[in-house]
């Protein structure tokens, strides 16, 4: 009687992952990846849609004030700057790096819904819809060191990362052109369990993308 042989399936690194999302050369994102909420929002999508899981302890998001929200993303973006992998820039930054993140970024349980969308992604006039402008927000961006484009084309050249790479890839591309209000509307109404301890729940849900 023959034994089915069990095939490995191939696994990926949080951290492996986190840098594929920022470092993956795609003409949609032509100039880093950011805020801290656009990826953690990026990253509980590969993860619920495309069914791509990190290996280990993964990123365990849970629902939060601003929707799904893990806090180890912080830990390893961390550990990327260290690597030198990654550096973190504010607008108009070609070769300073942002050495403090700005309020809105530094931590989820501090947002509120004006600091989260900025000053331009507010209500306008009073009215009852939020202005679908630009993440005014998201003063820091990141982008792959020369030590980071490196371990990125390593990771490329590895065929077992390919599912991982398609997914990013698909991710990313279909929500390039999603304004960050639009983003937190796609999740809130696709994924409500993960608003139930939302504090801009109303707020989002109240206007429609554009």
């Amino acid at each position: 009687m023959r034994k089915c042989q069990e095939i490995a399936m191939p696994t990926i690194g949080a951290r492996e992952l986190l840098l594929l999302l920022i470092g993956l050369d795609d003409s949609t994102f032509p100039s880093g990846l950011g805020g801290i909420t656009r990826i953690q929002k990026l990253l509980y999508l590969l993860e619920s849609e495309e069914r791509i899981h990190p290996a280990g302890d993964g990123f365990h998001f849970e629902p939060y004030k601003a929707g799904p929200y893990s806090p180890r993303i912080y830990d390893d973006l961390e550990f990327l700057e260290n690597l030198d992998y990654i550096r973190r820039s504010a607008p108009n930054e070609d070769s300073e790096v942002a050495t403090e993140a700005s309020d809105p970024e530094k931590a989820e349980v501090d947002l509120t819904f004006d600091q989260l969308m900025g000053p331009e992604d507010v209500m306008a006039s009073g009215a009852d819809e939020i202005a679908p402008t630009a993440d005014s927000y998201e003063e820091s961006r990141y982008y792959l060191t020369e030590n980071g484009k490196r371990r990125v084309e390593q990771l490329l050249a590895n065929k077992d990362y390919k599912p991982f790479i398609d997914g990013i890839r698909k991710v990313k591309s279909r929500f390039s052109k999603y304004s960050l209000n639009d983003l937190l509307y796609y999740v809130y109404t696709r994924h409500p369990e993960m608003t139930t301890e939302s504090e801009i729940k109303e707020k989002v849900l109240r206007r429609r993308p554009t």
